[in-house]
């Protein structure tokens, strides 16, 4: 009997022994995910080709995206909310069809032929809320933009062109991503220096600034659809010489079948921007400074003429 009473108490010990020791591997493994939560509040979005990997699902609120384009292609992507209750299902069934079509009739050099598909475009289309997203982005760089989400069900594509001009969207660069109702009470970042763009007056900017690390607030003043049926958004490059400047207006100039097609031009290096916002918004990006001349830019037609487009110095 007293064999098996000591039995009875060393199985009770091993017993809270083992439930304390859950416990505590509980709490740790708890507290190690809240301190890996605090320091990565950011959503990691990874490319490796023709690919978005990233989570299926968010909260709400000020979400800061970091985006690394591990490819040796320029991407970027932007966010588009879709409405009501249609996601990346419909989004490919409805509107691949006529923007393929209209490739191959460009393809050919059948212009006329090539827009008059674009007429099949679905209407739930031009309901599109532009929701921002992450500016143009070099192979081999990163690059982290802040923006404000809506509950609701996004797009998250990259349009840039395969060299022989078919978009990267249809090469797999699109996800579905959902927002979720639940707020992440993140607060919006303290920006260092802020950004205008405007249809009406172009992008404004200060002309010089010290080599840094600066966390830049991109107020969109006003927002209207151009000719490439999106909006204006606004871009960080960094470029060896001004002469560069015709040959990057050139190459952003979307509605030229021959532009926007990988890889950019030679002297150029994206560093993310902020994608389209509508008016009265306003998106952050962070930017690494090293002493040089950049530009940041629309990547809307003809940038340059509609001054959208501001060149400053780092020294």
């Amino acid at each position: 009997m007293k064999f098996k009473r000591k039995s009875s108490i060393l199985i009770c010990t091993l017993l809270a022994l083992i439930a304390s020791t859950s416990c505590k591997e509980k709490k740790e493994s708890k507290e190690l995910e809240n301190i890996v939560e605090k320091k990565n509040n950011y959503v990691e979005v990874i490319t490796n080709g023709m690919d978005f990997e990233t989570v299926d699902e968010i909260k709400s609120g000020w979400t800061t995206f970091k985006y690394i384009n591990k490819s040796f292609e320029p991407h970027f992507f932007i966010l588009e909310k879709m409405p009501d209750t249609l996601g990346l299902t419909t989004y490919k069934k409805d509107l691949f069809p006529p923007f393929i079509s209209a490739f191959e009739h460009f393809e050919k050099g059948e212009m006329e032929a090539g827009m008059k598909e674009f007429e099949n475009i679905p209407e739930w289309f031009f309901k599109l809320e532009l929701a921002g997203g992450v500016g143009l982005t070099s192979k081999k760089t990163t690059s982290l933009s802040t923006i404000y989400l809506e509950p609701g069900t996004y797009i998250m594509e990259c349009y840039v062109r395969m060299p022989n001009g078919l978009g990267h969207v249809f090469m797999g660069m699109i996800k579905e991503l959902k927002v979720s109702l639940e707020s992440n009470d993140n607060e919006p970042p303290k920006a260092d220096f802020k950004i205008g763009i405007s249809s009406e007056k172009g992008i404004t900017f200060i002309d010089s600034i010290k080599a840094g690390n600066y966390m830049l607030a991109a107020k969109f003043e006003d927002q209207k659809q151009y000719e490439h049926l999106m909006g204006h958004d606004v871009n960080l490059v960094k470029i060896e010489n001004d002469s560069l400047i015709t040959d990057l207006n050139n190459w952003l100039n979307i509605v030229d079948f021959n532009a926007f097609r990988s890889p950019e031009p030679d002297g150029l290096l994206f560093l993310g921007g902020v994608e389209d916002l509508p008016a009265g918004q306003t998106g952050y990006f962070e930017a690494t400074l090293e002493k040089g001349n950049y530009v940041l830019i629309s990547e809307i037609p003809n940038a340059v003429n509609r001054k959208m487009i501001k060149r400053f110095t780092v020294y």
